[in-house]
């Protein structure tokens, strides 16, 4: 090889190192403002869309409808006569479609005062991770109760309208790991009747709650509600619901086995009607379980 071509050779190795480490830099810039920056959801706060009794923040997704049934027995102290409270029981059969993403509504029945309850549920605010994160997910609950019992003085002249209820609760929740979410839920409920004069029509309470996963298919889950203006409210004393309870996975199934101190599954009952204590063991052992149908399948 003669010394001019490797002289030549020299030249343009050092020409090709130079301008491709200039033109890499403008190709990382123009790389840079073209993609966008990543904003990740966090999924599966909850497993289901109740705490326990209190919805939580998560709702169908669209197009998905859910069958949910949730049950309570009576009084564990009730003694052998009435088998542990296995002999009385209260229930609560829901079915709840997803609109849309970020919208639910539901209808159901519940056999105490043989109440029907119908729903709809908004969720605008998703915790994410990433670029412009949000730190929580946050839900709108807004509900109307009616009861269709005949009350005990057939003279008594009861509008339609006394008959209702009507509750709003702000679900806030975060997923602050794998295992753990916890959830507020400021709540007010509005009366139409209530028993005497003296009891308020108007109900404000605090709940708060969460999950604790132990295992890939089980956790523990818990919830208490704290009611502003308990002792106004006349008759048998009110007693703040507590539950705690474990939540089993199974493929579409959700199932919830937990003990409480209500007897009553709809807000108006279990947050303003609570008569057992934990003290006293004025204790109900309950189900939750639910099953997600696709009624309308998304397009890839």
């Amino acid at each position: 090889m003669s010394t001019s071509l490797i002289k030549w050779i020299g030249i343009l190795l050092l020409a090709v190192g130079f301008i491709p480490s200039q033109g890499q830099n403008d190709l990382l810039d123009m790389l840079d403002a073209e993609i966008k920056p990543v904003r990740t959801p966090v999924d599966a706060t909850f497993k289901s869309t109740r705490v326990i009794n209190c919805h939580s923040i998560e709702r169908m997704q669209g197009g998905d409808l859910e069958l949910h049934v949730s049950h309570r027995f009576g009084l564990i102290n009730s003694g052998f006569k009435k088998f542990f409270g296995l002999d009385e029981s209260s229930s609560h059969v829901s079915l709840e479609y997803g609109i849309t993403d970020w919208m639910e509504v539901g209808l159901g029945r519940a056999t105490v005062d043989e109440q029907f309850n119908g729903f709809v549920k908004f969720s605008p605010i998703r915790q994410s991770k990433g670029k412009w994160a949000m730190p929580v997910s946050a839900s709108l609950y807004l509900a109307a109760i009616t009861t269709t019992k005949d009350y005990p003085d057939p003279t008594w002249v009861v509008d339609a309208a006394h008959r209702r209820s009507f509750v709003a609760q702000v679900l806030v929740a975060r997923k602050f790991a794998p295992w753990l979410s916890l959830q507020v839920s400021p709540t007010f409920i509005h009366r139409n009747m209530v028993a005497t004069p003296m009891d308020p029509n108007r109900l404000f309470a605090l709940g708060v709650g969460g999950r604790v996963k132990f295992t890939r298919r089980a956790a523990l889950s818990f919830e208490y509600f704290w009611l502003k203006d308990r002792s106004l409210l006349t008759g048998p004393p009110r007693y703040n619901p507590l539950s705690i309870g474990i939540d089993i996975e199974t493929g579409s199934h959700v199932f919830q086995i937990f003990v409480s101190n209500s007897f009553q599954i709809l807000e108006n009952g279990f947050i303003g009607d609570t008569y057992g204590s934990w003290k006293k063991s004025g204790l109900h052992v309950g189900f939750n379980v639910s099953r997600v149908f696709t009624v309308i399948r998304k397009k890839v």
